[in-house]
């Protein structure tokens, strides 16, 4: 794994977008500079990536992105499953909050970083799952959301690497509400222009995560991995103080 930086990363940041990004760079683009422009701080903010090592376009187009001297950039030397990119930016992040975030999100709600840490700050152990309205699925699924490091450090990822494609969001979700810390966010809008929605091109990475979708049987797995779920929630209900 390679590092690829753009200024010195000496702060701490309050809060780390982690994105694995594949030849998006506008997406890219549109999502950080609309996170950057509704926070109320947008100097608390970094940005993590996970980058193929093959993906010239993104990574020869990086320095054009804003506030470049609070992005952090892993570039992969290997072919990593997709549910760990998160775990692996997650390993990397300079901030104890983090959002599991995507190169076709765009940030629509002012001030939504102010929300996020007051309600982190009213649980004590800091467990939860909080997920925003995403534009489609409302307070019935999260499909990306806001963790505290104790997650992460407590099962040692978000979501556990075995997921090729999908899925990894079913099983946070099951997990989340499982200890009854799964939080719904409706004031703060990150909308998901996901082309299953009607909202984005089907492009070349679209046709990539298909083709996995088509081939890899991830919703079995997903389906067997109650036992896990089970494990991780033992794990997690051992760090809750209101349990």
């Amino acid at each position: 794994m390679q590092h690829l930086t753009f200024g010195k990363l000496l702060k701490m940041y309050k809060l780390s977008l982690l994105c694995p990004t594949r030849k998006r760079i506008s997406g890219l683009s549109k999502m950080w500079e609309s996170a950057l422009k509704t926070s109320h701080s947008p100097n608390d903010l970094q940005l993590v990536l996970y980058v193929d090592n093959d993906d010239d376009e993104t990574i020869n187009s990086l320095h054009n992105l804003s506030n470049i001297s609070q992005v952090k950039v892993l570039i992969s030397d290997n072919k990593e499953i997709y549910s760990n990119l998160h775990n692996i930016c997650c390993y990397n992040a300079d901030a104890e909050i983090i959002f599991t975030s995507a190169d076709d999100l765009i940030f629509r709600s002012d001030n939504w970083d102010l929300i996020v840490y007051e309600k982190f700050e009213s649980l004590p152990d800091k467990i939860a799952f909080l997920y925003p309205n995403d534009g489609y699925w409302g307070n019935k699924f999260g499909t990306h959301g806001f963790f505290h490091a104790n997650w992460f450090n407590t099962i040692g990822y978000i979501s556990p690497p075995i997921f090729s494609v999908d899925y990894s969001d079913n099983y946070i979700n099951d997990l989340a509400k499982s200890i009854e810390r799964s939080f719904y966010m409706d004031n703060i809008f990150i909308e998901h222009m996901h082309w299953t929605f009607g909202k984005s091109p089907f492009d070349e990475t679209s046709k990539r995560a298909h083709e996995k979708r088509l081939k890899d049987d991830n919703r079995n797995i997903y389906e067997n991995s109650s036992s896990l779920i089970n494990s991780d929630m033992l794990k997690l209900k051992s760090k809750m103080v209101n349990k």
